[in-house]
């Protein structure tokens, strides 16, 4: 093997090692991020709330979201409203005028855990 070859050979593999390791830290990072999603526990829960923008219905109360307002899915990202499931179990918080300002969209454990809080 020529010198060039072992040096292009070894040059590889160092960036599949480098794109391995990277690929394995983001997959804990992300890991970390989801286990570690903090809700407010000053805000209201409503299951199966539905949602037809710019409106919610939560139980038996039509409420709008508010200019401004911000969505975060299951993964607390933020999310544009046109993204935002049909029917979700959520927390909200209203800001002083009644309007939504915030909206935590719950995962099937997270909703199951204020279930049981009622």
């Amino acid at each position: 093997m020529s010198h060039l070859s072992r040096a292009l050979v070894l040059n590889a593999l160092r960036h599949l090692v480098v794109g391995v390791a990277l690929g394995a830290a983001l997959s804990a990072s992300s890991a970390i991020v989801s286990a570690a999603r903090t809700l407010p526990g000053d805000a209201t829960f409503a299951e199966g709330a539905e949602f037809n923008y710019p409106y919610v219905k939560a139980g038996k109360q039509i409420l709008r979201l508010a200019a401004g307002a911000r969505i975060y899915n299951e993964r607390n990202l933020i999310i544009m409203p046109g993204t935002v499931p049909a029917k979700a179990s959520v927390l909200y918080r209203t800001d002083t005028n009644g309007q939504i300002s915030r909206v935590w969209i719950l995962s099937d454990e997270e909703a199951k855990a204020y279930e049981e809080k009622k």
